[in-house]
């Protein structure tokens, strides 16, 4: 008998086997002729990738692969055609790019939220150590760049228990 009937009939398009058979003879003889090709340069590699070449469609058609290929392409072009006359899929595809709109603002949002946290944590610490180091400044004439940048970092807070346990261990052995 023959195949049960699918759903590229239903679109008016012809039997994958019509189709894939022909494609798969002539990728085949494709791959023939790099093979010929490849034998006149003398070159191995490129001979034995023509071989590769001209089995693969072969192949492909008789593990079925080509045939769910088939369906699909047939199946994207089906679901095509029913958006040009369907306002529900049309609705869908709108809600479904304010989706992304919404996800893509969110994430922005977000890191400028974070942005904006830690320079105002950021902010408020180096006030204080520009303030210590400038009154040191007056009073000693000169700062190094090290002292200040020990101001700077005994100035700021920690940011959680586990930092302040770190700071205070190291402090113990006298490292700052």
């Amino acid at each position: 008998m023959g195949q049960p009937p699918g759903p590229w009939q239903a679109l008016g398009m012809p039997a994958a086997d019509t189709v894939l058979l022909p494609i798969c003879v002539g990728l085949s003889l494709l791959g023939i002729v790099v093979i010929g090709i490849a034998w006149r340069r003398g070159s191995r590699g490129r001979l034995v990738q023509g071989i590769g070449l001209a089995l693969a469609p072969v192949a492909l058609y008789l593990t079925g692969l080509l045939r769910i290929l088939w369906d699909f392409v047939v199946a994207v072009i089906g679901w095509a055609a029913q958006i040009i006359f369907s306002p529900a899929v049309w609705f869908g595809l709108s809600l479904l790019g304010l989706c992304l709109v919404l996800w893509v603002v969110g994430g922005i949002v977000a890191k400028r939220a974070a942005v904006r946290a830690i320079a105002a944590r950021g902010g408020a610490g180096d006030a204080a150590g520009s303030s210590r180091a400038g009154s040191s400044k007056a009073v000693g004439g000169r700062t190094s760049s090290r002292s200040s940048g020990a101001v700077a970092r005994q100035s700021a807070p920690p940011i959680d228990d586990d930092m302040a346990e770190i700071e205070a261990l190291l402090k113990k052995r006298g490292i700052e």
